[in-house]
């Protein structure tokens, strides 16, 4: 193959124009369905010097590398200065031999290669003759003297062979010096609701990118979670890319983890496995204690995987396949224990007529005597001449405490008669199952085929189909079982490489790669009730827009009763796709390697916006003393009822370019020289449908007018209407609102960053000159792709989305206001807009640096010590704009925000939460990380990290995540500063896999085969406590001051304050163990904001053992034929391990309570898995 040609068109696709080789097309139509959106290649390169005795260089020296897996070959030649470079080579072992004229071959025998690998091999060649041979065994651990990037690998064995919580690959992330987990100890065998919540060096978890044979597999808007979660079994091995890394690596300002999925060998081996968890097997939890009933646990991974050449009939293999195929299959016990209405109190229950008769008591067993409402404009409309029966007096008793029956609303009649609420199983308690089954389907297929010595080309497709049932609806308040959900979450990854060898010194790489997901939540009916209105429900939306599925209103009890039943926003679809080609280029000139490369990637996403268009009806009790009571009768509080349900169209597309100079300086210092640049315009609505706040378009002649009921005047300038049809005729308060793409709005709201450049120096110096002790340092600029939810977070701002909202209506009738039996016009609300701040988005930004030392210790380990730190810029979150006076704060909590639409910096706005980009951090650490093959049998790493994270707002919400609310806007994200939710002092972990000698090479066949063959691996990792946050509630958090709409943008989460030492008693309770001392905190003055300093406290610790014992059956030793068996335990020792995050008092708790400072949850007790793989 001589040439290829590419022609790039369109907006995201890429055509091809012209194929010199109709072979490679033919193989290529497989591959190139779909491309994806990604950052770098996932092999490894192999780098040396070729000398003679006298330590002079030898140009023209031939080098052939040899795979050991496959048999292929990749020869080249030293260039003038005795160097080679061989990149792009895939990961495994391999035999690498040097012969020149004069000189004996010499060769290197088993060098392993991982993942983004920079191996150095050097030959000093011996005078003889040709024929001749000098074999050396290579090392299996090296020391990194060409590179000075902090990076870890996770090798082949320790992915197949340590045992991982949930078969997971999230479980293995943690091995790495500078991780800091906030994981739960189960991880969910999905990447949605999967927990990838790992941060590295103190950066939040949501700014790592994951790659996978080089593509993207990252699930933008997903809090950075993976997009398809590969299964173990498929899984090669990985690296996590931690600080100052290559150039080539960006759209991360954190780690960058890529991993390597099987590939097909010279041999055919295929096996099958199933691995089991049964709750019978595990111990009990220290909070589950007996009678209780051990939460129920069926967990069963099973599958199967097969691999080899194609062309098997020959001797010279070209083309290699692997396929996998598994399935996850998951049950845990979930109990719904819920107060609902009693069957008696359901309108004539007792058959005789009488309406609906309410017990005497309350669910909380309070007297339960229900009041006639008073205040109402036609108390007795649906009764016998439009009046209620007699003895029905406004404010006194119901005689016999019961509703007469005409006084029921018929739509209240008409949803007991669907059974929406389910009836009580005891006493007015419904207990029962709650499980969310999860079932999972994964397909892996990779091929690689090499066309000659110098093209080939691999490829892979993943698909991953989920699907989930959940008892009750998923991220909502509703909590009885008549509603759920359905979870659909099919997902796919797909990349084609092509590598061309133009010569010894020049190499090209091509890729196209696509990564998507789709998810759709649909609501499901159970307990025979409809999943639509049922027949006598009469629907009087306030809006004429379209209600899916024609779906049953939220109905909320909200006081004693609390039931809850909603449909919420589903159904819901969320529709991802990314897309990206690359070409990177690879030059070696004298003591130079070059690398150069170019990528444009797409990101298209359509989302539905959230939105309830069936309407909410609350029912507090404030009518009769009872909110059941209130819900028969029709009389309801709070109605809120959303226009629109309909989608946005995102994009984003992303220009990136790079140079790096890996510079041999001279034989004991390389230097890493690279500079990248990223041009990221924001993300986008294709349709024009998104809407900002801009402080210099607000114009204050045009201040909004309020009439008496605190609504927006008809007759207020600032008005106009939406583009929406569904809206027209409707007004909307618009002063200082800028729609995208129209008056000069960037399309993406704010300017775009095309001027991203990042600087990337590292060195590494042999100190001694033998290759064993080395000096390696670096500094790197990273810049942050924003995900996107800064703008998805705002598709129901005005004028596309609008909520009517409601006091005192009707059930059958939120038109009418109850209490005065007049119509109702949908006001001109006062609107609250989630968008960004335009005058503070730069890009988020670390600077990386690390230094340290690397040191063999012997010939088979090697020793890391390092520091490592970082200084983060621009990190965003949520900050509330539309303020009043900060001298009006106490005067507002008093009374209740009466008057704060009219003390606003903004009149005609609520709440105005922008997204900045302005907070900074940093991360100072002393890292060690020891690699050791300590014998054949037993291989082992240990890590620890000595660290401070400090930053501000990644916290709030306990999550590490983006966009979260900063407490004080009056002093901003400086008020959160403090150490991040991820700091751990001290973290450190070992890991090891040892093939136990013992009977192992005994003669005695039944000795060796019952007491032979036995393996023991294991994962240790202790940590000291992550930080607690202490924030009070009530009206203490300032959230009283605002509307109910808009409440909780400021002093969300607001802290009390601190008025003794902090110390931590630990002592047992009955609620659990009192950890801190709450008696050394006290309510902030009303509209004040406490001194409490963000994260100040520390929950405790962690000392996790996870042990696996193998047993090897061997079949055939030439076969490689085997039965292995296993047992694994996690919390091997059952050692009770506390919660710190779900401490009453952190994330909002209220500073008084029996609970409060209490751990009332534990990490998992011991839990068994037990799993076979036949392996043939």
């Amino acid at each position: 193959m001589k040439s290829l040609s590419f022609w790039f068109a369109g907006s995201g696709g890429l055509a091809v124009r012209r194929w010199r080789s109709s072979r490679f097309a033919a193989l290529c139509a497989l591959f190139i369905c779909s491309f994806s959106l990604l950052t770098l290649a996932q092999e490894g390169t192999i780098v040396g010097t070729v000398t003679d005795p006298t330590g002079s260089v030898v140009p023209n020296a031939t080098i052939t590398i040899t795979s050991i897996k496959t048999g292929q070959s990749r020869t080249l030649k030293t260039n003038e200065s005795g160097q080679y470079v061989a990149p792009d080579l895939a990961i495994g072992e391999y035999n690498i031999q040097a012969h020149a004229p004069g000189f004996k071959i010499v060769e290197r025998k088993n060098v392993v290669l991982n993942v983004a690998d920079r191996a150095r091999i050097d030959f000093a060649m011996q005078m003889g003759a040709a024929q001749e041979t000098v074999t050396v065994e290579a090392n299996a651990v090296r020391v990194q003297t060409d590179s000075g990037e902090v990076s870890d690998v996770i090798t082949g064995q320790q992915v197949s062979q340590l045992t991982t919580n949930g078969r997971s690959i999230y479980t293995l992330v943690n091995l790495t010096p500078g991780a800091s987990s906030l994981q739960a100890d189960f991880q969910t065998p999905t990447p949605v609701g999967g927990d990838a919540n790992v941060s590295f060096n103190g950066q939040r978890p949501g700014h790592t990118i994951y790659l996978m044979d080089g593509g993207e597999n990252l699930d933008r808007g997903g809090s950075g979670t993976f997009s398809v979660m590969p299964s173990i079994e498929s899984l090669a091995e990985f690296r996590v890319l931690s600080s100052n890394y290559s150039a080539e690596y960006g759209l991360s300002s954190s780690a960058t983890m890529t991993t390597v999925l099987k590939s097909g060998t010279k041999t055919l081996h295929a096996s099958a496995w199933e691995f089991l968890r049964n709750d019978a097997l595990d111990a009990r939890n220290y909070f589950n204690r007996r009678p209780q009933k051990v939460a129920e646990l069926r967990f069963n991974t099973y599958g199967f995987n097969v691999g080899g050449p194609v062309d098997f009939w020959k001797s010279d293999h070209k083309t290699f396949f692997f396929y996998n195929m598994e399935w996850r299959s998951l049950i845990q016990g979930q109990t719904l224990n819920q107060t609902v209405p009693v069957a008696s109190e359901y309108p004539d229950a007792n058959g005789a007529g009488t309406g609906a008769v309410i017990p005497l008591t309350k669910p909380n067993g309070k007297p339960n005597i229900i009041t006639v409402p008073t205040g109402i404009a036609n108390l007795g409309a649906n009764c016998p001449g439009g009046v209620p029966p007699a003895g029905i007096v406004s404010g006194a008793p119901f005689p016999n405490n019961t509703i007469p029956s005409c006084m029921i609303d018929p739509n209240a009649a008409a949803l007991l008669a669907a059974k929406i609420f389910p009836l009580p199983t005891s006493g007015n308690q419904f207990q029962g199952g709650n499980n969310a089954p999860t079932n999972v389907r994964e397909e892996v297929a990779r091929a690689d085929h090499q066309f000659n010595d110098k093209v080939s080309i691999f490829g892979h497709w993943v698909s991953e189909q989920i699907n989930q049932t959940f008892g009750t609806t998923m991220w909502s308040g509703d909590n009885v079982p008549t509603i759920g959900n359905t979870f659909g979450n099919p997902s796919y990854s797909a990349v084609v490489h092509l590598t061309h060898t133009i010569s010894s010194s020049l190499l090209n790489e091509v890729a196209f790669n696509y990564n998507g997901n789709r998810i759709n939540i649909l609501p499901k009916s159970s307990f025979g009730a409809p999943l639509a209105a049922p027949s006598g429900f009469t629907f009087n939306r306030i809006f004429t827009g379209p209600n899916a599925d024609n779906r049953i209103p939220t109905i909320k009890l909200q006081e004693s009763t609390g039931t809850q039943y909603t449909a919420n926003w589903t159904p819901w679809v969320n529709k991802a796709d990314d897309y990206q080609i690359r070409d990177d280029i690879s030059w070696t000139r004298g003591a130079h390697q070059f690398k150069i490369g170019a990528s444009w990637a797409v990101y298209k996403k359509i989302q539905d916006v959230f939105a309830s268009t069936q309407g909410n009806f609350g029912f507090n009790g404030a009518y009769t003393g009872f909110d059941f009571a209130d819900f028969l009768l029709g009389y309801t509080q709070n109605y809120s009822e959303d226009a629109v349900h309909d989608k946005g169209h995102w994009n984003n597309a992303s220009w990136a370019a790079y140079f790096q100079d890996n510079w041999r300086f001279n034989q004991r210092l390389t230097l890493n020289l690279g500079l990248r640049w990223d041009g990221v315009p924001h993300t986008y609505e294709a349709n024009h449908r998104s809407s900002n706040f801009y402080p210099n378009l607000y114009n204050p002649a045009d201040a909004a007018l309020f009439d008496a009921n605190g609504h927006i005047s008809p007759l207020s300038p600032g008005l106009g209407t939406s583009p929406n049809p569904i809206l027209a005729g409707y007004q909307f308060y618009l002063n200082g609102i800028g729609i995208d793409g129209k008056g000069g709005i960037p399309k993406g709201l704010v300017d775009n960053h095309w001027a991203a450049f990042g600087p990337r120096i590292g060195f590494a110096y042999d100190l001694t000159g033998s290759g064993k002790t080395v000096l390696r340092g670096g500094f790197g600029t990273m810049y942050e792709r924003i995900q996107g939810n800064d703008m998805y977070n705002g598709g129901t701002n005005v004028p596309f989305s609008a909520t009517a909202s409601f006091n005192n209506v009707s059930l059958s009738d939120p038109h009418t206001n109850i209490t005065t039996g007049s119509k109702q016009t949908v006001p001109i609300v006062v609107p609250s807009i989630t968008g960004l701040a335009s005058n503070n988005y730069n890009l988020p930004v670390s600077y990386q640096y690390s230094f340290g030392v690397q040191q063999a210790l012997g010939a088979k380990s090697v020793l890391s010590v390092s520091y490592v730190g970082n200084q983060t810029r621009h990190q965003n979150y949520y900050a509330e704009t539309n303020l009043v006076p900060f001298s009006d704060l106490p005067g507002l909590v008093a009374s209740k925000g009466a008057g704060y639409n009219q003390l606003v910096q903004f009149p005609g706005f609520r709440s105005i939460r922008l997204a900045e980009n302005g907070a900074n951090g940093h991360y100072n650490s002393l890292q060690l990380d020891l690699h050791a093959n300590v014998r054949r049998d037993l291989m082992a790493q240990f890590g620890y990290t000595y660290s401070q994270a400090i930053d501000a707002a990644s916290g709030n919400n306990g999550s590490g995540q983006d966009l979260n609310v900063i407490t004080n806007p009056y002093v901003g994200w400086r008020y959160d500063s403090g150490p991040s939710v991820f700091d751990r002092t001290n973290v450190a972990f070992v890991n090891f896999v040892y093939d136990i000698p013992a009977f192992k090479g005994s003669s005695n066949r039944l000795l060796k085969t019952s007491l032979g063959g036995w393996q023991l691996s294991g994962i240790v990792t202790m940590q000291s406590g992550a930080p607690l946050n202490v924030t009070v509630g009530g009206s203490n958090d300032l959230s009283s001051i605002l509307p109910t709409s808009g409440a909780g943008n400021i002093g969300n989460g607001n802290r009390p304050d601190l008025v003794g030492k902090i110390s931590y008693p630990k002592t047992k309770v009955p609620a659990g163990i009192q950890w801190f001392d709450p008696t050394v905190f006290a309510a902030p003055a009303p509209g004040t904001f406490g001194t409490l300093p963000h994260n100040a406290l520390r929950g405790p610790g962690r000392d996790n053992w996870n042990m696996a014992l193998h047993k090897m059956f061997v079949f055939s030793e030439s076969r490689g034929s085997s039965l292995e068996f296993r047992a694994e335990a996690y919390n091997m020792w059952n050692h009770t391990q506390f919660r710190a995050d779900v401490i009453s008092g952190n994330y909002g708790a209220a500073l008084t309570g029996s609970n409060f400072g209490v751990i009332t949850q534990a990490y998992d007790p011991r839990v068994f898995q037990l799993g076979l793989k036949l392996t043939f």
